[in-house]
Protein backbone atom coordinates (compact mmCIF):
# COMPACT_ATOMS: atom_id res chain seq x y z
CA UNK A 1 0.00 0.00 0.00
CA UNK A 2 2.79 2.38 0.94
CA UNK A 3 4.60 1.72 -2.35
CA UNK A 4 1.38 2.49 -4.26
CA UNK A 5 1.15 5.83 -2.45
CA UNK A 6 4.78 6.66 -3.27
CA UNK A 7 4.29 5.62 -6.90
CA UNK A 8 1.08 7.66 -7.17
CA UNK A 9 2.80 10.70 -5.60
CA UNK A 10 5.74 10.38 -7.98
CA UNK A 11 3.35 10.17 -10.92
CA UNK A 12 1.46 13.28 -9.79
CA UNK A 13 4.71 15.16 -9.26
CA UNK A 14 5.94 14.11 -12.70
CA UNK A 15 2.69 15.27 -14.32
CA UNK A 16 2.91 18.58 -12.48
CA UNK A 17 6.45 19.28 -13.69
CA UNK A 18 5.58 18.21 -17.23
CA UNK A 19 2.58 20.57 -17.27
CA UNK A 20 4.71 23.44 -15.92
CA UNK A 21 7.38 22.77 -18.53
CA UNK A 22 4.77 22.71 -21.31
CA UNK A 23 3.38 26.04 -20.15
CA UNK A 24 6.88 27.53 -20.12
CA UNK A 25 7.48 26.22 -23.65
CA UNK A 26 4.22 27.78 -24.87
CA UNK A 27 5.15 31.03 -23.12
CA UNK A 28 8.57 30.98 -24.80
CA UNK A 29 7.02 30.42 -28.23
CA UNK A 30 4.57 33.30 -27.64
CA UNK A 31 7.36 35.54 -26.34
CA UNK A 32 9.74 34.74 -29.19
CA UNK A 33 7.03 35.34 -31.80
CA UNK A 34 6.22 38.81 -30.46
CA UNK A 35 9.85 39.72 -29.87
CA UNK A 36 10.86 38.67 -33.39
CA UNK A 37 7.97 40.62 -34.95
CA UNK A 38 8.82 43.80 -33.07
CA UNK A 39 12.55 43.38 -33.66
CA UNK A 40 12.07 43.33 -37.44
CA UNK A 41 10.31 46.72 -37.25
CA UNK A 42 12.99 48.18 -34.97
CA UNK A 43 15.81 46.93 -37.20
CA UNK A 44 14.06 48.28 -40.30
CA UNK A 45 13.84 51.73 -38.73
CA UNK A 46 17.58 52.07 -39.37
CA UNK A 47 17.13 51.46 -43.10
CA UNK A 48 14.20 53.88 -43.09
CA UNK A 49 16.40 56.47 -41.38
CA UNK A 50 19.16 55.97 -43.94
CA UNK A 51 16.68 56.65 -46.74
CA UNK A 52 15.28 59.76 -45.02
CA UNK A 53 18.77 61.07 -44.32
CA UNK A 54 19.87 60.45 -47.92
CA UNK A 55 17.78 63.53 -48.79
CA UNK A 56 16.66 61.75 -51.97
CA UNK A 57 12.88 62.11 -52.27
CA UNK A 58 12.24 58.95 -54.32
CA UNK A 59 14.36 56.76 -52.04
CA UNK A 60 12.71 58.27 -48.95
CA UNK A 61 9.20 57.73 -50.34
CA UNK A 62 9.94 54.09 -51.26
CA UNK A 63 11.35 53.49 -47.77
CA UNK A 64 8.39 55.21 -46.13
CA UNK A 65 5.92 53.05 -48.08
CA UNK A 66 7.80 49.86 -47.26
CA UNK A 67 8.22 50.76 -43.59
CA UNK A 68 4.59 51.85 -43.28
CA UNK A 69 3.44 48.54 -44.75
CA UNK A 70 5.77 46.59 -42.43
CA UNK A 71 4.45 48.43 -39.37
CA UNK A 72 0.83 47.82 -40.43
CA UNK A 73 1.42 44.11 -41.14
CA UNK A 74 3.18 43.66 -37.82
CA UNK A 75 0.43 45.44 -35.88
CA UNK A 76 -2.15 43.19 -37.59
CA UNK A 77 -0.14 40.08 -36.85
CA UNK A 78 0.29 40.93 -33.18
CA UNK A 79 -3.39 41.86 -32.79
CA UNK A 80 -4.30 38.45 -34.20
CA UNK A 81 -1.87 36.67 -31.89
CA UNK A 82 -4.05 37.14 -28.84
CA UNK A 83 -2.79 37.13 -25.31
CA UNK A 84 -1.00 34.46 -23.32
CA UNK A 85 -3.44 32.76 -20.96
CA UNK A 86 -4.97 36.09 -19.99
CA UNK A 87 -1.64 37.94 -19.77
CA UNK A 88 -1.81 40.91 -22.13
CA UNK A 89 1.25 42.87 -20.98
CA UNK A 90 3.72 41.81 -23.68
CA UNK A 91 1.12 42.22 -26.41
CA UNK A 92 0.06 45.62 -25.04
CA UNK A 93 3.58 47.06 -24.98
CA UNK A 94 4.39 45.53 -28.39
CA UNK A 95 1.40 47.33 -29.85
CA UNK A 96 2.27 50.52 -27.99
CA UNK A 97 5.75 50.56 -29.54
CA UNK A 98 4.40 49.78 -33.00
CA UNK A 99 1.69 52.42 -32.56
CA UNK A 100 4.42 54.95 -31.90
CA UNK A 101 6.01 54.12 -35.26
CA UNK A 102 2.61 54.32 -36.98
CA UNK A 103 1.90 57.74 -35.44
CA UNK A 104 5.36 59.04 -36.35
CA UNK A 105 4.87 58.01 -39.95
CA UNK A 106 1.36 59.48 -40.14
CA UNK A 107 2.03 62.73 -38.32
CA UNK A 108 5.63 63.51 -39.23
CA UNK A 109 7.15 61.68 -42.17
CA UNK A 110 4.27 61.27 -44.63
CA UNK A 111 3.24 64.96 -44.50
CA UNK A 112 6.89 66.02 -44.72
CA UNK A 113 7.56 63.88 -47.79
CA UNK A 114 4.39 65.15 -49.48
CA UNK A 115 5.66 68.71 -48.99
CA UNK A 116 8.92 68.06 -50.87
CA UNK A 117 8.53 69.14 -54.50
CA UNK A 118 12.02 68.50 -55.91
CA UNK A 119 13.81 65.19 -56.37
CA UNK A 120 16.21 66.04 -53.54
CA UNK A 121 15.65 67.90 -50.31
CA UNK A 122 16.83 71.49 -50.21
CA UNK A 123 18.96 72.58 -47.25
CA UNK A 124 15.99 73.46 -45.02
CA UNK A 125 14.20 70.21 -45.92
CA UNK A 126 17.37 68.23 -45.26
CA UNK A 127 17.63 69.81 -41.83
CA UNK A 128 13.94 69.09 -41.20
CA UNK A 129 14.34 65.45 -42.32
CA UNK A 130 17.34 64.96 -40.04
CA UNK A 131 15.43 66.57 -37.19
CA UNK A 132 12.39 64.34 -37.73
CA UNK A 133 14.53 61.21 -37.70
CA UNK A 134 16.40 62.40 -34.62
CA UNK A 135 13.05 63.00 -32.90
CA UNK A 136 11.95 59.47 -33.87
CA UNK A 137 15.06 57.84 -32.43
CA UNK A 138 14.99 59.87 -29.21
CA UNK A 139 11.29 59.24 -28.58
CA UNK A 140 11.60 55.61 -29.61
CA UNK A 141 13.78 55.03 -26.55
CA UNK A 142 10.88 55.71 -24.17
CA UNK A 143 8.66 53.17 -25.93
CA UNK A 144 11.49 50.67 -26.24
CA UNK A 145 12.18 50.85 -22.50
CA UNK A 146 8.53 50.11 -21.74
CA UNK A 147 8.51 47.19 -24.18
CA UNK A 148 11.83 45.92 -22.77
CA UNK A 149 10.39 46.06 -19.23
CA UNK A 150 7.35 44.03 -20.32
CA UNK A 151 9.54 41.51 -22.14
CA UNK A 152 11.77 40.99 -19.11
CA UNK A 153 8.75 40.76 -16.79
CA UNK A 154 7.16 38.13 -19.04
CA UNK A 155 10.42 36.17 -19.24
CA UNK A 156 10.81 36.18 -15.47
CA UNK A 157 7.15 35.40 -14.75
CA UNK A 158 7.16 32.33 -17.01
CA UNK A 159 10.76 31.37 -16.17
CA UNK A 160 11.90 31.41 -19.77
CA UNK A 161 15.55 31.56 -18.73
CA UNK A 162 15.30 28.02 -17.33
CA UNK A 163 14.33 26.68 -20.76
CA UNK A 164 17.55 27.97 -22.32
CA UNK A 165 19.79 26.10 -19.86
Amino acid sequence: MKSSYVLFSALLLSLFFTACNQKAKRAKEYHDNLLHSVQVVIDSSLEFGDAIQSHDKDRAIRAEKYYSSLVDRTIGSIKNTGDFEGDTSLKYFSLELLGFYRTSLDNDFTPFLKSVTDSTFNEAQGTAADSLYSKLTMTENNYWERFDWAEKKFSKQYELGKLEK
